[in-house]
């Protein structure tokens, strides 16, 4: 076949040319796409960073009884409020005033940083670190850094002038960008040492908007108590905020959640000697070498690390990295309080919690004992427990997933641990235990009316749509009766039956206990 212009008459060569045109096409179309979305999603954080708020139109609220109403506007005193064991109590409600100058009110809006080039790693595991943040998680993977700023805050009859705030979360923040009901973080004493409430000084507000049921944190942390794993407390609050230039405006309930801090952990623990860290990592305790410097940002300590303290965590990656099963077998109880870590592991497990240690390794502390030198973990951020995370396999999936390969992609500890006798045996005993003490579905269903009960009027306050979505995730009994569930976090997805996946955790459980069932290993979306 002549290979000169003549040639190109060939129906064959001029189909293969075509093929090849229309490839270099679409590629070239697929690069230009990708070239004009990263320009518009650049224009698009720059004009946020400037501090631009195109707030959503708020929707009516809903008929909310009079008596009820009137409860909620009662005033409360504070006086003789100097536990935390009374500040936070889950059927607490405490009203909750931010006021700001509209300075402060500007200087609040988050800054735009660089962002990181990836938010997806090569398995398609997020990647919720960005050198240039100061918080890790996806908020600062995409560029978003929170300031702190003065605020006053009047809890009930309490006014704390010259006290702290910023926005707090990642996706609970980057769900409310558009509205005024943005998660809070508040030091009473950052500015000042002269405050403090309950004997704490850190209050989180968490806004609920991920999670319709509003009870996702709040119920989690029962069980995880009721387990014996120490874990934050949490109360509700009405939160409103004011700026001088606009009458108060009421933003809706949030979660009032204990921080873990040193005050935490001298309650819950005994002392305030140990160290406290936030991992966030896919590959916990991996071997990064013999320098501290290399592991600092990852384990992101929260109070000031001795030698010792930071040699702990070094060598505990490397005996993970490197020893041979039966070193490692032996010698993980003199690093990690297996008897804690089988709890909380187990609560985990049937709470299907995927935005956590299970799947992309964060929203977990972990804290190091003075005395025995072991690790224990405390969980956190629990919006999308109760199978809610949409990120990891379908719903019906997340209500069987395997109770012996609970976790998605690699996770080094955790496959290491399975082959440890000692410790399945450890982990399947606190199963048992969760299943017939605390993990029960028609004690967990009674405690769901209870808490809705009260959750219902302050809902309502937000508005129909509102109210109307926490009734299907804390009634509905069968996942079919709910919406079409799709992938990913929008506010369209449909609301979370609560009762449902209870039931239908423990069922599995029970099965896959008893040999019946191996379970669904979950995957990442």
């Amino acid at each position: 076949m002549s290979s000169g212009p003549s040639g190109w008459r060939s129906p064959r060569l001029r189909a293969v040319a075509a093929v090849l045109f229309a490839a270099s096409s679409i590629t070239w179309s697929v690069v230009s796409i990708r070239a004009w979305q990263a320009e518009q999603k650049a224009a698009e954080w720059e004009e946020r960073g400037r501090g631009s708020r195109e707030w959503e139109t708020p929707e009516e609220p809903a008929p909310v009884p009079i008596r009820a109403r009137a409860a909620l506007a009662a005033p409360r005193s504070t006086v003789g409020l100097t536990q935390a064991a009374a500040l936070f109590q889950t059927t607490n409600v405490w009203t909750v005033h931010l006021r700001f100058t509209p300075d402060q009110w500007e200087k609040i809006e988050p800054r735009q940083i660089e962002m990181s080039d990836r938010d997806r790693g090569p398995n398609g595991e997020f990647r919720l670190r960005n050198p240039a943040a100061s918080r890790s998680g996806l908020a600062g993977v995409r560029g978003i850094e929170f300031d702190w700023v003065r605020a006053e805050v009047q809890f009930e009859d309490r006014v704390f002038p010259d006290s702290a705030a910023r926005y707090k979360g990642n996706g609970t923040y980057l769900r409310s960008q558009r509205s005024l009901k943005r998660p809070f973080k508040v030091d009473l004493n950052k500015y000042t040492k002269q405050h403090v409430l309950a004997g704490r000084t850190t209050l989180n507000f968490a806004n609920l908007v991920t999670d319709d049921s509003c009870l996702h944190d709040a119920l989690a942390y029962e069980v995880y108590r009721a387990a014996g794993v120490p874990a934050p407390r949490t109360a509700y609050a009405r939160m409103f905020v004011t700026t001088n230039s606009q009458p108060a405006h009421h933003l809706g309930v949030y979660a009032l959640v204990e921080n873990i801090d040193l005050d935490f952990t001298e309650e819950m623990l005994g002392t305030r000697q140990g160290a406290i860290f936030k991992p966030v990592t896919p590959t916990l305790f991996a071997d990064l070498g013999d320098d501290w410097s290399a592991y600092e940002a990852i384990y992101d300590p929260k109070n000031k690390l001795s030698e010792a303290q930071s040699r702990r965590v070094i060598e505990l990656a490397q005996l993970l990295t490197h020893a041979e099963d039966a070193t490692f077998a032996a010698r993980v109880g003199d690093y990690i309080e297996l008897d804690e870590f089988a709890r909380f592991l187990a609560v985990t497990v049937l709470l299907s919690s995927y935005d956590s240690f299970l799947s992309n390794g964060q929203n977990f502390y972990v804290w190091l004992a003075p005395d025995t030198e072991r690790f224990l973990f405390l969980p956190w951020d629990l919006d999308n427990a109760w199978g809610r995370f949409g990120s990891s396999s379908a719903a019906l999936d997340r209500a069987e997933a395997s109770i012996l390969h609970p976790w998605i992609g690699e996770h080094r500890l955790l496959e290491r641990l399975f082959l440890v006798p000692d410790f399945e045996r450890r982990y399947r005993k606190a199963l048992e235990r969760l299943l017939a003490d605390v993990f029960v579905p028609e004690k967990l269903h009674r405690r769901v009316d209870e808490l809705a009960a009260l959750l219902r009027p302050l809902v309502a306050e937000e508005s129909v749509s509102r109210l109307a979505r926490f009734e299907q995730a804390v009634t509905l009994t069968r996942l079919e009766q709910a919406p079409e569930e799709g992938r990913g976090f929008g506010r369209n997805r449909a609301p979370h039956p609560l009762k449902w996946f209870i039931a239908e955790r423990a069922r599995s459980v029970r099965a896959q206990l008893d040999g019946q069932s191996v379970g669904v290993r979950p995957e990442r979306w």
